[in-house]
């Protein structure tokens, strides 16, 4: 099962949100629902990179038709859920795979809208999948998923092409996402570490002190967001700017961080209607795009490392 990448006049993320939001369908209720299935363990499956397999026990869910290794057999029941995209739909989610499709769909544009509000756009398909199975299922496992995908562009990329990642709030999902983990929920990809255990990096950057904000110097993109207000001179100082940034550790990070300058950073990283409205050219620049994974995982170990 797969499917083509999204055509140009088929339904974006935003176009779901939009329409859901001006005509709301009505509600089902997300208990009964659960009593119907009874779903005793779940398992989905992000489109990360790395070999998987289904659940022996249970359902596996997947999205958008995730290929199975051609040398597995699918060994339980396998459901996939399509966004409006993907399966070329007018509707928000279909769900193929299961005898309760047309709820389930139904229960996923429900979560989806109700995410929405919290976001400022349309959630993953991943992290709404995530919401109604925490309520649905007694036991839940995540696989190849950590809501936090690649921001960085590759160099044949035209910069009039946004990467389709980059409608989605990914650190405001991680924000959600946090809340809901427990005992119930295995999810091993959702824990980061900090950036630079991940690189290896030994080096420290010199040019700040530990009274310094990197919060402050972050905010600077808010200021030169647009590509019409910004000349090539200031595009290559905010270049530098980045670079900088992307090499600050995470102790600092921490230091400064409270949940209101994070919650304030999200939409630095996201344009949920690309079409229609500008992108802040930061995350359209191949140069610019190479140091925005560092900066964004960094706000995320935050994010995860706070109190609640």
């Amino acid at each position: 099962m797969s499917y083509s990448q999204p055509l140009a006049d088929v339904p974006q993320p935003h176009t779901h949100m939009h329409r859901q939001l001006a005509e709301p369908q009505p509600r089902i209720s997300l208990s009964i629902l659960a009593e119907q299935l009874k779903l005793q363990q779940v398992t989905i499956i992000g489109n990360a990179s790395g070999e998987w397999q289904p659940a022996t026990k249970g359902l596996t869910f997947i999205f958008n038709g995730t290929q199975c290794p051609q040398h597995l057999a699918p060994q339980g029941q396998v459901v996939n859920i399509a966004n409006g995209g993907f399966a070329e739909s007018q509707y928000a989610f279909e769900v193929q795979g299961h005898t309760q499709g047309v709820q389930l769909a139904k229960a996923l544009t429900q979560v989806a809208t109700e995410l929405t509000a919290a976001l400022g756009c349309w959630p993953s398909s991943g992290l709404t999948a995530i919401v109604l199975m925490k309520t649905l299922a007694k036991q839940l496992q995540v696989q190849r998923m950590s809501l936090l995908p690649s921001l960085r562009r590759s160099a044949e990329l035209p910069e009039t092409v946004h990467l389709p990642c980059m409608v989605h709030n990914w650190l405001g999902e991680r924000r959600i996402a946090k809340a809901l983990l427990c005992e119930r929920l295995d999810w091993a990809e959702f824990t980061l570490i900090p950036w630079e255990q991940t690189t290896g990096a030994t080096h420290q950057v010199n040019f700040i002190s530990e009274n310094d904000d990197p919060f402050r110097k972050l905010d600077l993109l808010r200021q030169y967001r647009l590509v019409e207000d910004v000349n090539e001179d200031t595009k290559q100082g905010i270049r530098q700017h980045l670079a900088e940034l992307a090499c600050i550790p995470s102790a600092i990070w921490l230091q400064c961080a409270d949940k209101a300058k994070l919650i304030a950073c999200e939409s630095l990283f996201f344009n949920h209607q690309p079409e229609t409205q500008l992108s802040p050219w930061y995350l359209m620049d191949y140069h610019a795009s190479q140091w925005l994974d560092a900066i964004r995982h960094q706000l995320a170990y935050c994010q995860q490392q706070l109190a609640d």
